[in-house]
């Protein structure tokens, strides 16, 4: 089952993370930021961690955002959650697709 999650976020001023999600797909999931902003970039990055209070960078992910772009990663990661990190003050759209196997076991929130 493919699982599509959309939401608009605005990143706050000093980065920071923004959604955190599970990582329970049964492949990497995919993820996209488009910067919706019309004149301020925006640096990202995702992070891993298995507590959801440790956080650690995961490499090469990475990017700037420019306005009116986007950024589309597969992100991998062997930790049980993963976030969004960013900053700028600008409003992003956040698009997260992953696929599980099986019936889901809740369709509630990824956050």
């Amino acid at each position: 089952m493919l699982s599509t999650k959309v939401a608009v976020y605005t990143t706050p001023s000093v980065a920071a993370i923004v959604v955190q999600f599970s990582n329970d797909s049964s492949s990497p999931p995919t993820v996209t930021v488009e910067n919706l902003d019309g004149g301020q970039s925006c640096a990202i990055k995702y992070q891993e961690s298995d507590d959801g209070t440790t956080w650690n960078d995961i490499a090469g992910t990475n990017a700037t955002v420019n306005p009116g772009t986007l950024d589309v990663q597969e992100v991998v990661s062997t930790r049980r959650l993963i976030a969004l990190h960013a900053g700028s003050a600008v409003q992003v759209m956040f698009n997260l697709q992953r696929s599980l196997a099986g019936a889901p076991l809740s369709l509630g929130s990824t956050c």
